[in-house]
C-alpha cells in the first residue's frame, strides 16, 4: 500500500505541474510549451525514479540508469550526426527530440517494471509523455518527425534494458551496433 501510495503521490505532482504550466502555456505557445515539455520530463523520469526507490528495485535502478543513459548518447550522437536546424532557427540540434525521447523512455520504463500492479497509470505515464513531444513541437523547437524519433527510441531502449524478453536487441557489429525485433507468438 505505501508503494502505490507514492506512486499516486508522485502522479499528482506531474498533474500539478501540467496544471501550473499549461493555462501559462496556452496563451504564449512557444516559450511556455517549452516549459511545459521540459517539466514533463523531469516529472516522468522522477516519477519512473520513485517508484524504483518506494520498491526497494536494487535491479530496476540499474535498468532505469541503463535506459536513460542509453537514451541520452543515442539522442546525442544522432544529432552531432545529422545537424538538422531547429523549425525556431536556435540551433541545428532538431533530430531527434530528446525530450520526447526521455520521456518515453520514462514512460516504457515505468509501464515494464510496476505496470501490471499500476495499470491505471500506465495511460497517465504514457499519456504525459504524448504530451512532451507536442509541447516540443507547438514550442517550435522539433517537426512531428523529430519527436516520433525521439519516442521510438525511448520506447525501444527501455524494452532493451528493462524487457527481458524483449523483441528487440542490440547486438555489436564491425561498424557500429545493429538491432534486430523479433515478435514472439
Amino acid at each position: 500500500m505505501r508503494t502505490l501510495n507514492v506512486v499516486v503521490s508522485g502522479v499528482l505532482a506531474l498533474f500539478i505541474t501540467v496544471a501550473a504550466t499549461l493555462q501559462p502555456a496556452l496563451a504564449q505557445p512557444q516559450k511556455n510549451w517549452d516549459k511545459l515539455s521540459t517539466a514533463l520530463v523531469f516529472g516522468l523520469a522522477g516519477g519512473a525514479e520513485l517508484a524504483t526507490l518506494s520498491n526497494h528495485d536494487k535491479p530496476g535502478q540499474f535498468e532505469l540508469i541503463k535506459t536513460m543513459a542509453s537514451t541520452l548518447v543515442v539522442v546525442e550522437g544522432l544529432k552531432s550526426v545529422v545537424h538538422a536546424p531547429r523549425p525556431d532557427g536556435s540551433g541545428n540540434d532538431s533530430f531527434p527530440s530528446g525530450h520526447a525521447a526521455l520521456a518515453f523512455s520514462a514512460a516504457t520504463y515505468f509501464d515494464i517494471r510496476y505496470g501490471a500492479e499500476n495499470r491505471v497509470l500506465v495511460p497517465v505515464a504514457y499519456g504525459a509523455a504524448a504530451l512532451t513531444a507536442a509541447a516540443r513541437v507547438r514550442a517550435d523547437k522539433h517537426r512531428f518527425g523529430d519527436v516520433a524519433a525521439g519516442a521510438l527510441i525511448g520506447f525501444g531502449l527501455a524494452h532493451v534494458f528493462t524487457d527481458p524478453e524483449s523483441p528487440i536487441s542490440a547486438y555489436p557489429t564491425g561498424d557500429g551496433v545493429g538491432l534486430n525485433y523479433a515478435r514472439r507468438f
